[in-house]
């Protein structure tokens, strides 16, 4: 009998997730059916269709939440019913806890033969340690990236497993006509620029990109900028660079986006997947990150970590530097890009560091997306 797998990603980097575990999965056995929630990665996937549009869901903050309480409890509600009609035999989610966590507690009861999974782990060591709680009484399984997040889990019971980080298995460069068809020269200085995929993140940053973008063309002649765009946020993007004096160059297609981060001199990210996977391309990179005053006051109050980086987090020390909030101006990421660009020994102190992170993103010789495949497998055979 044909088995079915109902999988839920709430953002884009949840969207590469679920896409190369999907293929890992149909490797192991092709007989299997996916429905469920994801972008564009996702939905290359034969006989895949997500059943709305990811950026209904790709919301973040608790104030930005508020704001969009109608769409997501009527996307809750879709899921809700499609989940019930279709009755799984395993339900992934992948991330975004606010909303999948609603969803697996109203669906799970209704289900006794269902499975239920969910892979990221919260980052209940950096916050809301008991959320890990909640997670064991949610599921059944739980798919971490990293060893050190197991212990938190599984004194509540739950069946957890590690795989590493995806980061290292799907950032690869193929330049091949890449420079031409963007018209960028190996003598160009080129800075990347990542807003996100959330469209509140980008409203909050895309100003700030764009004074450090005219700034910087003035102090470099043969400036290029580059930012990676996604579905969700790519309709925003387009319409705010309008009137920028410099023109970037978006790129918008997966493998696009990581060779922006192989050929940039410096790149400048918002916190989240995208600076661990430039930093599996070894390129020194800035993190950023702003919210609303109010969503950053209560995320104060409860973070309990120095840094909010994976890669600061997994070395254990301040390897790239961090501007959060106040501190994301124009001024400081203007002042710590000349830095890594003028400052060698600097620059390859933390390109060594960034190598070292890359090497603990493996998890027993195997890509981390087999890994996660073989335990689904696994579960949906027992």
């Amino acid at each position: 009998m044909q088995k079915k797998i109902f999988i839920i990603a709430g953002e884009a980097s949840g969207d590469i997730l679920g896409a190369d575990l999907m293929n890992e999965i149909l490797k192991l056995n092709p007989h299997i059916s996916f429905y469920g929630v994801g972008g564009d990665e996702m939905q290359k996937i034969k006989s895949f269709k997500s059943i709305f549009n990811i950026k209904d869901i790709a919301v973040m903050g608790f104030i930005e939440i508020l704001k969009n309480i109608f769409v997501i409890k009527k996307r809750l509600k879709q899921v809700h019913d499609d989940i019930l009609s279709i009755k799984p035999d395993i339900v992934i989610t992948i991330d975004a806890p606010g909303f999948n966590f609603q969803v697996v507690k109203n669906v799970k009861p209704l289900l006794q033969n269902t499975k239920f999974i969910h892979y990221v782990a919260p980052q209940v060591w950096a916050w809301k340690e008991k959320r890990a709680k909640k997670v064991a009484s949610l599921y059944d399984y739980l798919i971490c990236f990293f060893d050190f997040e197991l212990p938190y889990f599984e004194k509540y019971g739950l069946k957890t497993f590690s795989v590493g980080h995806t980061a290292i298995e799907n950032v690869k460069q193929d330049l091949k006509d890449f420079f031409k068809q963007y018209n960028i020269s190996k003598n160009d200085t080129i800075i990347t620029m990542i807003p996100g995929s959330r469209i509140q993140m980008a409203k909050k940053i895309m100003p700030i990109f764009k004074q450090v973008a005219l700034r910087l063309s003035n102090k470099f002649k043969k400036l290029k900028i580059i930012i990676p765009v996604v579905s969700t946020s790519s309709q925003y993007i387009n319409d705010e660079i309008k009137n920028w004096n410099i023109k970037p160059i978006l790129v918008e297609t997966k493998q696009d986006r990581y060779n922006s981060f192989f050929i940039s001199d410096v790149v400048v990210s918002i916190s989240g997947t995208a600076v661990l996977e430039v930093g599996v391309a070894k390129t020194p990179v800035i993190v950023v990150y702003k919210l609303s005053s109010l969503s950053y006051f209560i995320a104060k109050h409860l973070v309990r970590i120095k840094n909010v980086s994976l890669p600061n987090i997994i070395i254990g020390k301040s390897i790239v530097p961090e501007l959060i909030q106040n501190d994301c101006n124009a001024d400081n990421i203007i002042a710590n890009i000349l830095k890594i660009l003028n400052n060698k020994t600097y620059r390859d102190n933390m390109v060594k560091n960034l190598t070292i992170m890359s090497e603990k993103l493996y998890k027993n010789g195997k890509s981390p997306s087999y890994n996660a495949g073989k335990i689904v497998i696994d579960i949906l055979n027992n």
